[in-house]
Formats: structure tokens, sequence, C-alpha cells
């Protein structure tokens, strides 16, 4: 019979002692059985008269009754087990007597002790304690009745056939006890593990239902399984209105959003799915809900579904639009301004080569025309005075050299030597015009320089020749390097100097329009001017801006 464990989660000792209740009827019932059908035969044979049969099979039926009513009135007592142990010595007591008196045979006696032994010990599972106990009782009655009763078999085989009898039952009820406690423990076990597991569904169910993020659960199809209360608030609907819809029934067909099919798929691979941002329509308004996901697993390890958390995210999403656009803005006005920066700048050089065609073309030549007709006026007058000759040269010499000044500016205001030597060389000869014996000027250009853009080509030599003269009238640098170099498809250029210096929060210390004239230049060029200066630690000027390569004629 199998032990009825799952019923009752009380312990062992009571446990044993109710099953012991439960199956002393079965106990009795097989041995009545047995009692009948012998008394039976014995009557049929004319061995044993009637009325002793029917006395005997009373006193057994009020020992079975009575142990069986004893047990039912408290039946996980500890008693239940005693009375189990004295109704069986009782039966072999009777048994015995009754075969002494009336019959006299000595095999149906110990029979009947093996048979009353190996059902208890089956039955009752009481270990082998009990069972020795047991045996020892019958060993003794059986030594009891051993005069009166007649042994058709040799005291020796009856001997080792109680012995083996014995090990067999005692066996028997050790197997039995330790099934019954085996099967305790991992109904105990299971139990404990059943009322955690209920503990934790009902924690869960309880973090679940006042949890104010979106709770949900679907199947493998993403059809609806569980939501909880806050899912159902935030869709505006009833919770069995949204059990069995599938996400694409939720989700905004009108915005591009995230394959719910495509993330189970990735879910039942096994792989991690980052949270997801999903558009819905709640109440004819857009909204967004981020989602994180993780699959649910059976026994087996198998993915059978998905668990998911949502949390609204519309104020966020608006947020990074408005941003996206606005950063978008501003890389218009950006763009905007430098190309307004590069106009100004196209003009201001354009205005440079007028004046410098200007100076060199019209000025310098009236004033060359002035020089020849103060040497005529020399030949006309003939043989001046001291004085008059002495003025006349004065004058020429003042002519050429201002000639000669109007000169060297034309060339400063458009530097020819770009298109003739190239950006290495026009900065070195710049450095080499710059330099004298108070100021050194060095140029340094780790690897060569592709050809650049005429503009760009332009723009670092202004920035260069702007940041020499700072250096030169108002830092009263000693050393100055100049540093370019052309690395992953940028221009660096940096312009040091070991002048006085200056606080970049106080642009007096330098010259302000060239500065701002800088700034504007590398603007015009798509890059970034930085200016790193201290009082008495120098200056660092350092331009960071895009090749733009010349294109090369065909």
């Amino acid at each position: 019979m199998p032990w009825r464990i799952a019923q009752s989660p009380e312990p062992l000792s009571r446990l044993h002692a109710r099953e012991i209740t439960r199956r002393l009827p079965v106990f009795a019932a097989i041995w009545l059985g047995l009692a009948v059908t012998w008394e039976g035969v014995q009557i049929a044979l004319g061995r044993v008269p009637p009325p002793v049969s029917a006395a005997y099979l009373g006193v057994v039926l009020l020992l079975l009754a009575g142990a069986v009513a004893i047990a039912r009135r408290d039946p996980a007592a500890a008693r239940v087990r005693w009375v189990a142990l004295v109704v069986c010595v009782l039966l072999c007591l009777a048994s015995a007597a009754r075969n002494a008196l009336f019959e006299g045979q000595g095999e149906p006696v110990a029979f009947a002790m093996f048979i009353v032994c190996l059902a208890s010990s089956l039955l009752f599972a009481w270990g082998w304690r009990t069972a020795a106990l047991l045996a020892g009782s019958t060993l003794a009655i059986w030594l009891l009745a051993r005069p009166s009763l007649v042994l058709f078999v040799a005291p020796e085989e009856l001997l080792v056939g109680s012995v083996f009898g014995s090990i067999v039952w005692v066996a028997v009820a050790e197997a039995s006890a330790r099934s019954l406690q085996r099967a305790w423990r991992e109904d105990h076990a299971r139990r404990q593990t059943m009322h955690e597991l209920a503990l934790s569904r009902d924690a869960y169910r309880d973090l679940a239902e006042n949890a104010s993020d979106l709770i949900y659960t679907h199947d493998l199809d993403t059809r609806l399984t569980y939501v909880n209360a806050a899912f159902a608030r935030y869709f505006g609907v009833a919770r069995a209105a949204l059990i069995g819809k599938t996400a694409e029934d939720l989700i905004d067909r009108s915005r591009p959003n995230p394959d719910p099919a495509s993330i189970v798929a990735r879910l039942v691979a096994g792989e991690t799915v980052p949270p997801a941002t999903f558009a819905v329509t709640v109440g004819g308004e857009e909204r967004w809900a981020e989602c994180v996901v993780s699959a649910i697993r059976d026994v087996d390890g198998s993915v059978i579904g998905v668990r998911g958390i949502a949390r609204d995210v519309t104020a966020r999403v608006r947020a990074q639009e408005a941003l996206r656009a606005s950063y978008e803005e501003v890389r218009r006005q950006e763009a905007a301004v430098r190309r307004l920066a590069r106009r100004q700048s196209e003009i201001r050089e354009e205005e440079r080569r007028r004046l410098g065609v200007d100076l060199h073309d019209g000025v310098c030549q009236e004033l060359v025309g002035i020089g020849f007709d103060l040497e005529l006026l020399r030949h006309e007058i003939g043989a001046p005075s001291p004085v008059v000759a002495s003025r006349i040269a004065r004058l020429e010499r003042y002519v050429t050299g201002i000639v000669e000044h109007l000169r060297l500016l034309a060339h400063d205001l458009r530097p020819m030597v770009l298109l003739d030597l190239g950006l290495e060389e026009s900065l070195r000869a710049l450095a080499r015009g710059m330099s004298s014996e108070a100021t050194r000027v060095e140029v340094a250009v780790p690897a060569p320089l592709p050809p650049l853009e005429e503009e760009t080509a332009l723009g670092i030599y202004r920035i260069v020749q702007e940041a020499l003269a700072n250096a030169a009238r108002h830092a009263r640098a000693r050393a100055i390097t100049v540093t370019l170099a052309v690395r992953d498809e940028r221009v660096r250029l940096e312009v040091r100097d070991d002048g006085c210096g200056f606080a970049t929060d106080d642009r007096r210390g330098g010259d302000t329009v060239g500065l701002v004239s800088m700034l504007e230049r590398a603007r015009a060029l798509g890059g970034r001017l930085e200016i790193h200066s201290q009082p008495g630690a120098g200056c660092r000027v350092v331009l960071d801006c895009p090749v733009r390569p010349r294109a090369v004629a065909a």
C-alpha cells in the first residue's frame, strides 16, 4: 500500500502512528481471512469441532476489533504502535493455545506466527527493533507451547526455518521503515519547496501588482498571458481585454518599431536582448515605452515564454527629439556662420589683393615717376647750390624708401610666395623674415604636407603670420616655434612662444583684433582655434581643421 505522505505535513512519529491506524483494518482482514479459511478446512476434515473454531475466531475478532477501536480514538497517538505490537503478540498466543489444546500440530503454529510477523513488518513499517521484539515474543510463546505440540519435522529444520524467517521479517520491517522515512523526508522537502515557491510567487505577485512599472508576460507568439494593474491603467483597458492580445496589437504600426517576433527568436536562441523602445498609441496620444525582456524557461531549460518590464519614456524621447532638432539647427547655424566667415575671409583677401595691386601698380609706379622727375629736375637746374642738391637727394631717398615699403606691404597683402613655393616653404620664409637677434623663429614640419586647397593654405599662413606678429610685438618672446602636421585627415598647427603671456579671460594683454581675426579664419576653415596662455608662462596657439586637398587639374 502506498504511503499517504502528501496528506499530512506532521512529524514522522505521528505520521507513522496514523499509517498504522489506517492499515490495522487491512491487517485484520488478512488475518481473519486466513483464520476463517484454515478453520473451515479443519472443520471439513473433522479435526476440530465447530464450537472450538467459532470460539477461536471470536477471540481473534475481538482482539482485532479492540485494537482498531483503540487506535482510532487517537490515530496519531504514540500508543498506536504498542497497540499493534500487543495485538500481534496476542494473536500469536491465541494461535499457539488453540493448536496446543485442540489440534496438537506444531507446524500450523509456526506458520501462523511467521504470517503475523511478516504481515505486520510489511504493513506497519516499525523497524528492526520492534520486529526483533516481536520475534522474541513469538519465540517465547513457541517455547511455552512446544511441549504440547507434535512436530512432523526435525527440530533442527524448524530452528533453521525460525532463524531464517526472523531474519526475513526483521529485514522487511527495517526496509519498510526506511521507505516510510524516505518518503516522509521527500515529502517534507517537497512541501518546503512548495512553500518557498508559494512565498516567492506571492511576493512576486505583490511586487508586480503594486509596481508602478508595466509588468507583463507573453507566450512565444507574443500573446499576452499576464499584465499587472499598472499595465492595464496605462492602456486604459481592462485586464481581461488585454489577455490574448499580441504585441503587434499594442504598438503603433505607423512608427518604426523593433520587431517583437525577432526579439522572441533571439531569446529562444539564448541571446541577451538589450532594452527596446516601442511607440504606442494611448488614448489617441502617441507615447513611448522602454521594455526590458527576459526568457521564461521550463524545468528542462527550454524557453516557453517572455516576461517584460516596461516604463513610459515619452518625456525622455521627446526631449531627445527636441535636442536632436536643436542640434540640427545648431549645425545649420554653424554652417551658415562658417559660410559667412569664409565669405568674409574671401572678401578680405580679395580686398587685400586689390589693395596690393593698387599699391604695386598704382602708387608705387607714381612714386617711381616722382623719382624720375626729381632726377630730371636736378639736371635742369644744372649746378644747384649745396642746400638744394642736399634737399633733392633727401627727397629721392624718401621716395625710394616709400616705394620699397609699399612693395613689401603689397607683398604682405597678397603673399604670392604661396603659389610659388607652397605652404611649408612660405612659412619658413616668413620665419626667416621675422627672425632677429632678439627673437629666434623656427618652423617644424615632421612629415611632408599634402597639396592643400589655396584657401586652407592661405588661412593657415595668415594665422601663423598674426601669431608671430603678436608674439614679436607684445610678448617680447625670445624663441617662437611653429609646428605643422597632417594626421587622420586633420591639420594641426601649433605656434608656441616663451614670452610674457597673458590671462586668456582678459585679452587686453594681447592684440584683441588680431586674436579675433585668427578665430574668424579658423571658423572659416571649419576648424577650432585654442589659445592657452598664463602671465609669465608664454602662449600657445593651436589650430585644428579638416584637410581640404587641392584639386589637381586634369
